[in-house]
């Protein structure tokens, strides 16, 4: 028996029809006639009719469908291999994963902050108590690696560098002490990041730094000033130029209706700038403001829907040029869980509070537990991310046509969107793909990718 594939996408095309298939990634055109065809060849076969009368060129078609995974002898399995795939990613155990702030107190007011007003910084204790953890833990011998992201607020302040720079020799000790493979990144406005304090990060083992740009200068200072008002923008561009040789730099552009216009802009500049001249060096992404908590109450973010639009509109209009890719143009397979449902993956806060997920943090009635010299204590809100699956019952994950290349997506907004009207969760394809197929298939009519 043969069935086609839960996971087909069929675009017509004029007298054509593009074929995509989101979990063996196969994409093609067929004659429409030819398609319909091999559908109906399929049905015969599975009713053990005649078929002497179909041609070899239809039972090609088939035959190379079914190779591409168009066709697949039994939808139990071939969804059970895409769930597994899922399970088996989120219950692997050999990473250590941990997301420090050691402040949630920041330098910038920007107005669409999520997060929530402290000013204190991680005490000397608790630092020695996550010192103390994260040795114990390494010397178990349970994992093969371990990576810290270092986050906030603005982990480069005063005394919360002081706390990084602290724990980074700790974990830097403990990790070679047990022969484990240690990496590192930090989510910084970039306003402190002069060289000297670059320097100190690449010693800490820090590869990486994450940085918003809204928009060329005149938009981004509007939305991340100082919070005494001050402008932002030429300092940190000025920081990430002088310091690329020392880190990486990902550079995010939060998209809201009031700077979606700006994203060509934004490129544009930094390739003026020859800060996107060094390939590998700096990256610009996009990211929609999003209504975590009171974010947009001015109603200027866009819905996914829009959002994602806006990415196919920015692709047709040459945002990947010039070697750097800024939006994603070709589906790939999620294989990746995020480390909220992650077995070993905590956000630790100021105070040794735990988290789970990034969002959640300085809100302490959404803790998991806390940290301190003797370990982990875990409170009953860890069960809602132990359990967490996107294709459970209450999700309508499990018969989404997307679900290899989104696997349910951020499980936050999943979580909170499966009692909504948009679940907020959806990936960028369920939204445009089709357009985009449309758009792949005729900018090069002779492409056909696998």
């Amino acid at each position: 028996m043969l069935y086609p594939s839960r996971y087909n996408v069929i675009v017509p095309d004029g007298d054509d029809v593009l074929i995509f298939n989101t979990h063996s990634l196969c994409f093609g055109r067929l004659r429409a006639s030819l398609y319909s065809d091999a559908l109906e060849l399929v049905e015969s076969l599975n009713a053990e009719a005649e078929t002497s009368n179909i041609s070899d060129q239809i039972r090609a078609v088939a035959f190379e469908m079914r190779q591409k995974g168009f066709f697949v002898q039994d939808l139990s399995t071939e969804r059970t291999v895409v769930t597994n795939r899922f399970e088996q990613r989120k219950n692997t155990r050999n990473h250590f994963g941990l997301t420090i702030a050691p402040t949630v107190d920041c330098n910038f007011a920007c107005p669409y902050c999520y997060e929530y007003t402290d000013y204190s910084v991680m005490p000397d204790k608790v630092q020695h108590d996550i010192a103390a953890y994260i040795d114990r833990t390494l010397a178990s011998g349970r994992y093969k690696s371990m990576h810290v992201t270092w986050y906030g607020g603005e982990p480069l302040l005063g005394d919360s560098f002081k706390a990084l720079e602290f724990l980074s020799g700790k974990i830097i000790t403990a990790c070679r002490n047990n022969d484990i493979p240690y990496s590192a990144n930090i989510i910084t406005n970039g306003y402190l990041l002069d060289r000297k304090t670059a320097v100190c990060l690449a010693a800490c083992e820090i590869s990486l730094a994450q940085i918003t740009l809204d928009g060329p200068g005149e938009i981004h200072d509007q939305t991340r000033m100082l919070k005494n008002g001050q402008e932002t923008f030429d300092r940190i561009l000025q920081n990430i130029k002088n310091s690329r040789d020392l880190l990486r730099f990902s550079i995010r552009m939060n998209v809201n209706e009031g700077n979606a216009s700006s994203v060509m802009q934004l490129k544009q500049l930094l390739l003026e700038k020859r800060i996107l001249d060094d390939s590998g060096r700096v990256a610009l992404y996009l990211s929609p403001v999003r209504s975590y908590t009171s974010s947009c109450q001015s109603g200027d973010c866009l819905s996914n829907a829009s959002f994602y639009k806006l990415q196919l509109e920015l692709i047709k209009k040459g945002i990947n040029n010039s070697g750097f890719q800024v939006v994603e143009e070709y589906p790939v397979l999620k294989e990746s869980v995020c480390t909220a449902v992650g077995p070993d993956s905590y956000v630790i806060g100021p105070s040794g509070e735990l988290y789970k997920c990034w969002l959640d943090l300085g809100r302490h009635e959404l803790s998991v537990g806390y940290v301190d010299c003797k370990g982990l204590h875990l409170n009953a809100r860890i069960k809602k991310w132990h359990d967490f699956l996107p294709f459970d019952e209450e999700s309508q994950c499990a018969s989404c046509t997307m679900l290899p290349v989104c696997m349910g997506g951020c499980p936050e907004l999943n979580i909170r969107g499966r009692y909504e009207g948009e679940n907020r969760a959806c990936c960028n394809w369920k939204y445009y793909l089709e357009e985009h197929l449309l758009y792949l298939a005729n900018l090069e009519k002779s492409q056909q990718t696998c």
